[in-house]
């Protein structure tokens, strides 16, 4: 069956087929109003029990019927992206562990057990940035790896705290002591995989990787790992009287950032990404805003239509011949008009248009903002959030999608690939119908709020007269809106990899050579191997000496002795 078909469309058949398979146990459970947990007691030490958890209720079904559904559109879409690779095999099961580790997170509630699901999305995410063998595709993926260990770190720390419990499941924990410290330590690790300012250089330098990855990555699997961590923890983290401030402050600055960021950056993946990281701030703002169901519920609308711009920007990459500079593509409308159609659909859905999957979520998040208890400044920072995902989603799509005539030619250009079509055909589905579909299908997600009509049509406002604006900002030269040192410090992403990442990876690398040295290699080797061996030699030596100190006394004494007789 393998050879027949392929590796790959076997395992989107697997991933369809469980996703069918969760969507009817949600349902059940949905409709019984039911949740199934089932605990095996590992050990039981000094009234502390290890444990491993799975819980499968509606929010773990639901979750993990959307990541199969993508995955399985991205393995159709690697069949024909990757076509020719001689490793292809390789890379599929690295993806289908990758999807697996992700599962393993969702199910999980326990906080060591997690740690199966929150290393593995680590390490496997690593091999896969790493899958094109060069010393770019190597900067990217240690910057990825090692940033993420540090949040790594900071979780080891929170369940070493929460031993005083005498548990780790996530769902039942309370105030204990060291509260704070625990608290602060899983906000880290959650901002670290959800590159949350200012652990935000490693998610653009992540699309080092093969752009299936990209399109798994950045829609519903590694960077929304710390946004579920955050939903799971919730009831507890929100105990925390500075959380709500803290988080508020960190999210609109991740958004503000990543779009003044996307509006100087010409490589399209980056440009996607930098729009993922400012979604994962407006789900952070919400979680801030005390609502961590229309979190989820935005992290279920963008998980479709972020895959499809992925895919689509992937099939452009591809027929471009692996180009990804903006500057060099144009007229894609005309060479690729169903591509271009699902892209422009992406774009409208990720500005939040109204009655398209991205405007029910965003729309009442920001709404939520505007009825929240804050400052005027840091409602105008959210706001302008919006005005800038608007501004930098027609910039590409003004250098894509209708730019001017291309000089060159490219005889492989079409949209006649089925197995290209088919995964963003059913993703449309979801980027056009999604948000209606989950809102009626949960009524958790239906939040109404009563405010004037000015009040009330204030986003929409925005989002159009963004979008006016871009028309007349962009439509001639298609130029950024500034160059210079603005320029380069936006590019940089504000300098986060050289004032951030790199010194607190240099300083834990310090840390770990020193300890290397000092323990492993020092103390360790002294009092452990190498020291009893040396004791273990110097006795041997010693006993040897005088064994044949008196074997020789000996033989002389029996000379002697003959000689004497």
């Amino acid at each position: 069956m393998f050879r027949l078909i392929g590796v790959e469309l076997c395992f989107s058949l697997i991933l369809f087929s469980w996703c069918l398979f969760m969507c009817m146990l949600m349902g059940y459970m949905v409709v019984n109003n039911i949740c199934i947990l089932f605990s095996w007691d590992l050990i039981n030490c000094s009234g502390s029990s290890t444990e491993f958890d799975l819980v499968a209720d509606w929010m773990s079904c639901s979750f993990s019927g959307l990541v199969c559904f993508i995955s399985g559109c991205v393995m159709v879409f690697t069949k024909s992206y990757m076509k020719g690779d001689e490793n292809l095999t390789r890379f599929s099961l690295i993806v289908i562990l990758f999807v697996l580790s992700m599962n393993f997170l969702i199910f999980i509630p326990n906080m060591i057990s997690l740690l199966l699901g929150w290393d593995g999305l680590g390490l496997v995410s690593f091999c896969l940035v790493i899958y094109y063998q060069n010393s770019k595709s190597l900067a990217a993926g240690m910057l990825t790896v090692l940033m993420n260990r540090v949040g790594d770190c900071f979780i080891l720390a929170a369940i070493s705290m929460v031993i005083v419990m005498g548990h780790w499941n996530m769902l039942c924990m309370w105030e204990c002591y060291g509260f704070a410290y625990v608290n602060l330590f899983m906000m880290i690790a959650g901002m670290t995989k959800s590159a949350q300012i200012p652990f935000s250089s490693w998610l653009p330098a992540a699309m080092a990787a093969p752009t299936p990855v990209s399109a798994l990555v950045h829609s519903s699997t590694l960077v929304t790992a710390g946004v579920y961590l955050f939903i799971r923890f919730f009831s507890y983290l929100s105990e925390c009287y500075w959380f709500s401030s803290f988080m508020l402050y960190i999210s609109i600055m991740t958004t503000i950032m990543s779009g003044v960021c996307a509006l100087y950056e010409y490589d399209m993946k980056k440009i996607i990404a930098l729009s993922t990281l400012s979604q994962l701030g407006v789900m952070m703002m919400s979680l801030s805003l005390g609502m961590p169901l229309l979190a989820l519920f935005h992290l279920y609308t963008h998980a479709m239509f972020k895959a499809l711009l992925f895919m689509c920007g992937g099939n452009i990459i591809h027929c471009y011949s692996g180009k990804q500079d903006m500057r060099q593509i144009n007229n894609v409308c005309k060479l690729m008009p169903v591509t271009s159609v699902f892209l422009n659909v992406s774009n409208m859905a990720l500005c939040g248009l109204p009655f398209l999957a991205g405007f029910y979520s965003k729309d009442l998040i920001i709404e939520s903002l505007i009825m929240g208890n804050m400052n005027l400044f840091m409602l105008l920072f959210g706001l302008l959030g919006v005005c800038l995902t608007v501004l930098y989603s027609m910039r590409f799509s003004f250098y894509i999608i209708w730019g001017g005539e291309n000089s060159e030619v490219y005889s492989n250009m079409s949209d006649n690939d089925s197995k290209m079509i088919f995964p963003m055909s059913m993703l449309v589905m979801g980027a056009l119908f999604g948000g209606f579909i989950f809102q009626s299908l949960f009524c958790l997600f239906e939040v109404n709020y009563f405010m004037p009509l000015g009040v009330k049509l204030i986003v929409p406002i925005l989002i159009v007269g963004s979008l006016i604006f871009s028309f007349g900002f962009w439509d001639k030269g298609f130029s950024s809106p500034s160059v210079g040192l603005l320029n380069y410090i936006n590019s940089s992403m504000w300098f986060l990899s050289t004032f951030i990442t790199y010194p607190s990876v240099s300083g834990f690398k310090a840390v770990s050579n020193h300890s290397l040295k000092v323990i492993d290699m020092g103390w360790f080797e002294i009092m452990g191997g190498q020291g009893i061996f040396s004791a273990n030699k110097a006795m041997f030596m010693i006993l040897e000496h005088w064994m044949m100190l008196m074997f020789n006394c000996y033989m002389m004494i029996i000379v002697i002795f003959v000689f004497v007789l």
